[in-house]
């Protein structure tokens, strides 16, 4: 007899979980490739994603869902206190050097902005199984297409070396930022071999790409993770100390890191140069603590030579140098409330989001990326991938059920 095909019940629910499906892979599967192996790969795939996993969600909901849970995300406290940011990020509009580049930065941090509480919205209650192990495969296509791409040019066949090396640079860090949520749910799924694969397939692409900045993020993540998965709080205050208590206390650091450096690397090193002037410039203008700068003035400055060249990078200068203490504290906060949201994540994924906003913010604070859109994508990436993970850690039981009933 021949089996009668099971038909949808609801076929724009079969239409919605396909352009889920195809969306994520998009994100968490084309997105790391192309940014390996394209120079503008990431910044045209990733919108494409997002923009069908919140159709798919709008279809699925009839055009409720992702709007109603963005709207809900932002009237929220933290969504608060980021909307004070960049108010006081426009603000400083009105005295910044630099007022057109400043005000596109603006702009573009928004809608990345934006882009990230939608795509966050779109995802839903339930993720499958089946679209989650799309994270692992990408980030370790990503990680091969990058060996090879660094060997290419270590062993002299490339044709552009420059070119390559660039596209390494960058595809590394993107590679970075999406490893701990695939990590996450390969050791969720008590993949313990695959998981340590992939770890070592990404630090073989770190150490033979030569980007010492990544490696440090990477192995500093890691240490979150470990101490994160013996005991939560402990992860938890680790973290705290590291993101948001830098933050705020980052114009004492050039003090307390010039000695060092020039013990470890000499007085006239780049390093010990770097500390020098981030010292003179907290102490020549004390009262720019308060105000900053103004946005965008960090790198304009140098180019201008309105700063020495020899100042420092990342995000501990910068966020200083431009919004001063508001604009520090701001962004403290907002590091602050990522850390304390882990709380409500699963047991099985927290240490994996500690570990992701350790990596972005070291990453940050040694100077990569800046606000560049490919940068802030990146951003998105891993918040989706890892919130996405947390999605898929449901469980099902199933009723106990009495097969004898013994009769009194």
């Amino acid at each position: 007899m021949a089996r009668i095909a099971r038909t949808s019940v609801n076929p724009a629910v079969d239409a919605a979980g396909l352009l889920r499906r195809f969306g994520f892979a998009i994100l968490v599967l084309a997105a790391p490739v192309l940014a390996v192996s394209t120079r503008r790969g990431l910044v045209v795939a990733a919108p494409i994603g997002i923009a069908l996993m919140v159709l798919a969600s709008a279809i699925e909901s009839e055009g409720r869902q992702p709007w109603a849970r963005a709207g809900k995300a932002l009237v929220s406290v933290t969504a608060g206190i980021a909307a004070f940011l960049c108010f006081w990020a426009a603000l400083s509009l009105l005295w910044t050097p630099f007022p057109g580049p400043a005000a596109e930065r603006i702009m573009n941090l928004t809608l990345v902005g934006l882009s990230g509480v939608v795509a966050v919205a779109a995802l839903p209650e339930r993720m499958r199984v089946s679209n989650l192990y799309l994270m692992p495969i990408g980030v370790g296509a990503a990680a091969l297409v990058g060996l090879a791409i660094a060997w290419r040019a270590l062993s002299g066949r490339s044709p552009d070396p420059e070119t390559d090396r660039a596209l390494i640079e960058r595809g590394l860090l993107v590679i970075v930022l999406a490893t701990p949520a695939a990590v996450t749910w390969l050791l969720s799924k008590d993949r313990l071999v695959s998981g340590f694969t992939l770890v070592a397939a990404v630090t073989a692409a770190l150490i033979l790409g030569e980007n010492l900045s990544a490696l440090a993020a990477l192995v500093l993540g890691a240490c979150v993770f470990a101490g994160a998965t013996v005991n939560q709080r402990i992860g938890r205050r680790m973290t705290l100390m590291l993101l948001p208590g830098l933050v705020l206390v980052a114009p004492l650091v050039p003090f307390a890191l010039r000695p060092l450096a020039k013990m470890l690397f000499g007085v006239d090193s780049a390093r010990a140069d770097a500390m020098r002037a981030w010292c003179n410039i907290v102490l020549n203008e004390p009262l720019r603590l308060v105000t900053g700068h103004g946005l965008d003035t960090a790198l304009r400055a140098k180019l201008a030579g309105l700063v020495p060249n020899n100042a420092p990078s990342g995000i501990l200068f910068e966020i200083w140098f431009e919004l001063g203490f508001l604009g520090a504290a701001a962004l403290a906060l907002l590091l602050a409330r990522a850390v304390v949201a882990t709380k409500r994540l699963s047991p099985s994924v927290s240490p994996g989001a500690l570990m992701t906003l350790t990596v972005a913010f070291t990453l940050a604070a040694l100077g990569q990326g800046a606000a560049q859109a490919w940068w802030l994508m990146s951003l998105v990436l891993g918040a989706v991938a890892i919130i996405a993970v947390d999605r898929g850690q449901y469980r099902t039981s199933r009723p106990k059920t009495q097969i004898l009933q013994t009769r009194r």
